[in-house]
């Protein structure tokens, strides 16, 4: 790894083709595929493997709570990681780091060798792995796919997430039946498959002729200035954080009303991968409306429009019918995340890509962290339908940003995405 230069090139400068056909894309996408439905098997496996070897729930939460709060404070200096070292190799050596780790907990487990401490310590350090790979696949992605298709990427890759968020949970739950030890190493293998599709990925991605390096956080600092003093980067960190607390708060509370309801968790599940099918569907259709219509015309329409359809999913609660307009939500959202964030991208110089892409990302899911707490206390002592009329509320206040922020204003999208 060679220190930073504010200077990235890739050997080949990407040609302009259908997505399917571009190498390096259809590599990172397969590969993320698989390791994100690998990441979805092992997140159901770790709180069940908990509650197995403690009989604990309380630990088998804290667990996850760490988890996150780790993944969370690892952000901005993986940020500023991805813009010092060569990026794809980068993100080799975390798919290496788990599928080493992953594979030694799986044979752990099958020796009943593994401690609660054990999955804890791997848990940490793979999903803090995950934080440092995700800005750097991000940060790299100009240089694989034309600047024209951008959002078009992007969408694709939530498409890819929303896929893996679909197989992965049920996966994962039919694999620890099997095993325990199974789910973990069906993991292993995604980052291992992960590791051959990046190395494949042709190109240059490690910054050269470096000036003087800064601290590591110094230079996370410098990436937090510039996304405070660029207007499309300050509105995002603004406004997405409580796009995304709105969302997951009106998912976690229709599931708690539903609980509370008596409603069955085969029922619940059906409803979770009905609203996650909306996504789905709105990555397939986000080519149609990406670049047609100017950034803050595209955010402001999609927010209040999910602002209308929760509030109507607030009257259906507890039928399983809640999920209609929840996923009906959810279809417009890839075409707005891919806007936003190929704009992001676009605006951040090519030597702080990481830090400006993890600063915003860091932002934007902060928040949501709190939406459990939030939804569980209105659900407890109100109702289902006051949390989600509360979120509802919460998501017209985001389009109401997009209206008065200066960058969203000023923004435009990029041309039309190629079909």
């Amino acid at each position: 790894m060679s220190d930073a230069s504010g200077i990235e090139i890739a050997t080949d400068v990407p040609r302009q083709v259908p997505l399917r056909r571009n190498r390096g894309f259809r590599m990172l996408w397969i590969g993320q595929l698989l390791s994100d439905t690998g990441t979805q098997i092992s997140g159901i496996a770790y709180p069940l493997l908990i509650l197995a070897l403690t009989h604990s729930a309380v630990l088998a939460g804290v667990v996850g709570t760490v988890r996150a709060i780790t993944v969370l404070c690892v952000q901005l200096p993986a940020g500023a990681l991805s813009d010092r070292f060569d990026r794809r190799l980068t993100m080799i050596i975390c798919d290496i780091t788990r599928a080493v780790l992953l594979t030694l907990l799986g044979i752990l487990i099958a020796l009943d060798a593994a401690s609660w401490q054990v999955v804890l310590a791997v848990s940490l350090i793979e999903g803090a792995a995950g934080a440092v790979f995700d800005p750097s696949a991000a940060a790299a992605l100009p240089g694989i796919v034309p600047d024209e298709q951008l959002e078009q990427a992007w969408a694709a890759s939530e498409g890819r997430t929303y896929g893996a968020s679909l197989a992965g949970p049920a996966l994962g739950g039919v694999l620890f039946g099997v095993g325990r030890a199974v789910p973990f190493l069906a993991d292993a293998i995604s980052f291992a498959v992960s590791f051959g599709t990046v190395s494949r990925i042709r190109g240059r991605f490690r910054p050269e002729k470096a000036a003087v390096r800064k601290s590591l956080w110094r230079e996370v600092t410098d990436g937090l200035q510039l996304v405070w003093q660029v207007p499309i980067l300050r509105a995002a960190v603004i406004q997405t954080p409580l796009v995304n607390f709105a969302f997951s708060g009106v998912i976690f509370s229709i599931t708690l009303a539903m609980q509370q309801h008596g409603t069955s968790t085969a029922v619940i599940g059906v409803v979770q991968a009905g609203i996650a099918a909306g996504g789905l569907v709105g990555a397939v259709v986000a080519p149609r409306l990406q670049g047609r219509v100017r950034l803050a015309t595209l955010t402001t329409t999609i927010t209040l429009a999910a602002a209308l359809l929760f509030g109507a999913a607030a009257l259906f609660i507890p039928s399983p019918l809640v999920a209609a307009p929840v996923a009906l939500a959810l279809l417009l959202a890839p075409a707005a995340n891919g806007a936003l964030v190929a704009v992001v991208l676009r605006s951040a110089p090519e030597d702080m890509r990481g830090r400006v892409i993890s600063t915003v990302m860091m932002a934007a899911t902060a928040l949501a962290t709190l939406a459990p707490l939030i939804a569980g206390l209105i659900v407890q002592h109100a109702s289902g339908a006051w949390a989600v009329g509360a979120f509802a509320a919460a998501t017209a206040l985001a389009a109401v940003l997009c209206l008065v922020l200066p960058g969203f204003r000023h923004a435009e999208s990029s041309t039309a995405a190629a079909g």
